[in-house]
């Protein structure tokens, strides 16, 4: 099962739209918990928090990866958006392999779609594997994601 940690940075609006989207795979059984980590929580994310069964944990990516009970770590952005099937993607991945993966959002059209889309990209690591890693989204896709496969 996997443990979706969102860092947050006090942004409700984009969060409630993941949130959302991340129903349907928790009610299938692939997504255990969802920890919201934003050390400058405002009132409208500790409410979104609250409504939608989120954990709310005033600390890092890394504090959060801590508490987490899944086995498989998901770190995305609040504006992430999943591509179709994702949450089948994500769970065949997680239950077969071992490496890092690059989740990708939708692709978007244009000559710099695809950088950015990998810029868009969320972390799927195994619990164990990311230890006690510091840092924000970017500086850990840049970190494990060269060895990750990338799940589209």
């Amino acid at each position: 099962m996997i443990t979706v940690i969102v860092p947050a940075r006090a942004s409700a609006e984009p969060l409630a739209g993941l949130l959302s989207a991340l129903v349907p795979a928790a009610v299938d059984g692939v997504v255990r918990e969802v920890i919201v980590a934003d050390g400058d929580a405002d009132e409208a994310t500790v409410a979104l928090c609250e409504d939608a069964g989120a954990t709310l944990l005033r600390g890092s990516i890394a504090a959060a990866a801590a508490v987490a009970k899944g086995s498989w770590l998901l770190i995305v952005a609040p504006e992430m958006r999943f591509p179709n099937r994702w949450v089948e993607i994500v769970a065949d991945h997680s239950s077969r392999a071992t490496r890092p993966a690059l989740v990708l959002p939708p692709l978007k059209t244009g000559w710099f779609a695809g950088r950015r889309q990998t810029r868009d990209a969320g972390l799927l690591i195994r619990t164990r594997d990311f230890g006690g890693t510091q840092g924000d989204l970017r500086v850990l896709r840049a970190q494990f994601g060269r060895s990750a496969v990338r799940l589209v």
